[in-house]
């Protein structure tokens, strides 16, 4: 009997709770919604390459731009065969020589074409000088092709120079350092983690009821609790197309700009959906 009057009255709990969420509006659905502002992306940074760390260029805290160096594996031998490949790449000394044996050989052809129709030189000379031409026409050839293959070489050693620096993959703040100058590192052990904090992102937990009157490009003002900072628009980016079956509840994520990078990710927040007329 007791179970059963346990039952009832959860049963009517539910009841009551479901008359009264069918006339909530959005702002009251919002007014009391779990909200968190966390970082849009977290990025666990790991060298691709493997090797002794030359130099971790980060501290804890410290912003850096997209593209910037966090730190760099010992690569002297393989700066040193980069240089040699430009070298390499660069310079046309073997091409003005094989164009220069070329014009001989070129030259000679004619001469002999020339003494042999005056009957002078024999037909065999002729035939010796069209191959030695031939054969300077295609060592030519090969030096071009060696030089174009060189360029190749530069960019191939080039990358896998790139690959043993660690570079941010978007601006952001260093929230962590685990490796340092002088540590083994290679791609299984980050080396740092950057957290992108603009824009943040912001989870907000509504009930089911709710589901019909959000949408995505949605505007909301956020008001950080912990933080002091005035209220912030942000914007609906994710509609999430599941109900949790246990909460009844689902999760829409915002997209809120913080160029100063003065509301810092992790705090709870308070959200207002905004008019859209």
């Amino acid at each position: 009997m007791a179970g059963l009057r346990r039952l009832t009255a959860i049963a009517g709990l539910l009841m009551l709770f479901a008359n009264t969420a069918r006339g909530q509006s959005l702002a009251d659905y919002a007014s009391h919604s779990s909200c968190l502002i966390g970082p849009n992306y977290v990025y666990k940074l790991s060298i691709a390459a493997q090797g002794t760390l030359a130099t971790v260029k980060v501290d804890r805290s410290q912003k850096v731009r997209k593209g910037e160096i966090i730190a760099e594996l010992e690569s002297g031998v393989e700066k040193s065969q980069v240089e040699a490949a430009r070298t390499r790449a660069s310079t046309d000394a073997i091409i003005k020589l094989k164009s220069a044996v070329l014009a001989v050989a070129s030259a000679k052809l004619e001469r002999m074409r020339t003494l042999r129709a005056q009957t002078i030189a024999s037909q065999q000379s002729v035939e010796d000088a069209e191959s030695a031409a031939a054969l300077a026409e295609s060592e030519l050839g090969q030096a071009e092709l060696d030089k174009k293959m060189a360029g190749f070489e530069v960019a191939r050693l080039e990358a896998v120079l790139e690959r043993r620096t660690l570079r941010s993959p978007a601006d952001g703040v260093v929230t962590a350092v685990d490796l340092h100058t002088g540590e083994y590192a290679d791609s299984t052990n980050p080396v740092a983690t950057v957290t992108e904090i603009d824009p943040l992102k912001v989870a907000l937990y509504l009930p089911a009821n709710a589901y019909p009157l959000v949408s995505v490009g949605a505007r909301v003002l956020v008001t950080p609790k912990e933080a002091m900072s005035k209220p912030r628009e942000a914007v609906v980016s994710v509609k999430d197309p599941q109900i949790d079956a246990s909460s009844g509840l689902f999760l829409i994520q915002l997209k809120m700009p913080n160029p100063d990078g003065d509301i810092p990710a992790g705090i709870s927040c308070t959200a207002e959906f905004l008019s859209n007329k």
